[in-house]
C-alpha cells in the first residue's frame, strides 16, 4: 500500500484515482488502519465479500485500472511496487501526462 500511496500523491493533480476496497473486515480494524497509516484515499468496506465476488477475485491484493468512462482496461493481482519506474510510465501514459 505505501508505494501505492505514493503513486497516488505524485498523480492526484492528474485526475489520478485511489480508491480502496477492504475485503471481510470489522469496519473498527479498517479505520484504525486508516488512521494509523494516514491514507489520502477512500476506503470502501466489502463487509460481507459481495463486490469481490462479483469481480472475480481469487487473490488480494487486487488492482483494477479503470479508465476516465468507466471501463475496466487492466488489473493485477498480488502484490506491486506500484512506485516502480514501470508502473509510474504506465500511470503517466494513462493520464496523458
Amino acid at each position: 500500500m505505501p508505494s501505492l500511496v505514493k503513486l497516488y500523491n505524485e498523480f492526484k493533480q492528474d485526475d489520478f484515482v485511489v480508491l480502496a476496497i477492504n475485503v471481510q473486515e470489522k469496519r473498527e480494524i479498517v479505520e484504525k488502519y486508516v488512521k494509523g497509516n494516514n491514507l489520502p484515499c477512500p476506503v470502501l468496506l466489502d463487509v460481507d465479500g459481495k463486490v469481490s465476488y462479483g469481480y472475480g477475485i481469487r487473490a488480494h491484493p487486487a488492482h483494477f485500472l479503470i479508465d476516465r468512462q468507466g471501463k475496466s482496461i487492466g488489473q493485477a493481482l498480488g502484490a506491486r511496487d506500484w512506485a516502480s519506474i514501470e508502473n509510474r510510465n504506465l500511470i503517466q501514459y494513462l493520464v496523458g501526462k
